[in-house]
């Protein structure tokens, strides 16, 4: 994956427009850069060759560039969207295929990654924006980034979202919601990646003791069942030194641990990077 972002990121004219977005709103292009990660990652499972990853990788980093044309302070508002502001955002996609046509250096790209900046938002059963009422077949690339996008955007702490979701619940919502139109071959891929219980997830074992997901499992039958860093006891006190648990090779003679549920780290006052990095 490093290899193939490595290379999007060292396209020049990616460069020169990232380093503008940057410039003009942290948040968005941090999302870039990590759907950018996320579609290379799903890309890889579905078996992509090397060429179409760079071309899903460089239109999932480009993917949002049209929110430059949006009011920062909109982008940035942290209570709730009128229906004019709302109006606006919905315009990002038209205005993402826009530059990306008009840009120097992207004179010869290929058209695919103007699709992924204009249908990335939009759904084949008519919902989503751009308007998509005739129920055209959105592309893989672009239905590859939606994914990509809406996982990241959910895990994260944005200008109206200061308390992000658990991962395993933006996992479990766009897996077994329909209404939100994700391709469900593609949650499936990136839950492969991820696992069910992706890396920083804080977990409550059924022993009681609190966790940190630390691995993903690779196995694909066992994805339930990652490695984690037990870091308090069954009474809820801190452990001075974490202790590595993989849930899916457990000894006989000592207590068989699962996942009994997830919760949220700043209930906790919790930073799970620290266990992570």
């Amino acid at each position: 994956v490093q290899g193939i972002v490595d290379q999007v990121l060292a396209n020049e004219p990616s460069i020169m427009t990232m380093t503008t977005l940057r410039d003009f709103d942290e948040y968005t292009f941090t999302h870039c850069v990590n759907v950018c990660i996320f579609s290379v990652v799903i890309g890889q499972r579905l078996g992509l060759t090397k060429l179409q990853l760079y071309e899903l990788g460089l239109g999932a980093l480009l993917h949002d560039i049209g929110k430059m044309r949006i009011p920062k302070e909109i982008i940035n508002k942290p209570e709730g969207l009128d229906d004019d502001e709302w109006a606006r955002i919905r315009e990002h996609p038209t205005e993402g295929l826009l530059m990306l046509f008009r840009m120097a250096g992207f004179a010869d790209v290929p058209y695919r990654q103007m699709l992924m900046a204009y249908e990335h938002h939009m759904k084949g059963t008519g919902a989503g924006y751009p308007s998509n009422h005739r129920g055209r077949r959105i592309g893989l690339f672009s239905r590859v980034v939606a994914v990509a996008d809406a996982f990241d955007a959910g895990t994260s702490v944005r200008s109206y979202q200061y308390k992000p979701f658990p991962p395993d619940e933006v996992l479990k919502e766009m897996r077994d919601n329909p209404q939100r139109g994700y391709d469900p071959l593609l949650v499936k891929a990136l839950i492969t990646a991820t696992g069910v219980f992706p890396v920083g997830t804080l977990a409550i074992l059924d022993t009681m003791e609190m966790a940190v997901v630390a691995e993903v499992n690779t196995n694909p039958d066992l994805l339930h069942l990652p490695r984690v860093k037990i870091i308090s006891d069954e009474m809820g006190i801190p452990l001075d030194d974490p202790v590595w648990c993989d849930l899916s090779d457990q000894p006989t003679d000592g207590p068989h641990r699962t996942i009994l549920k997830t919760t949220d780290p700043q209930k906790y006052g919790i930073r799970v990077s620290d266990y992570i990095t």
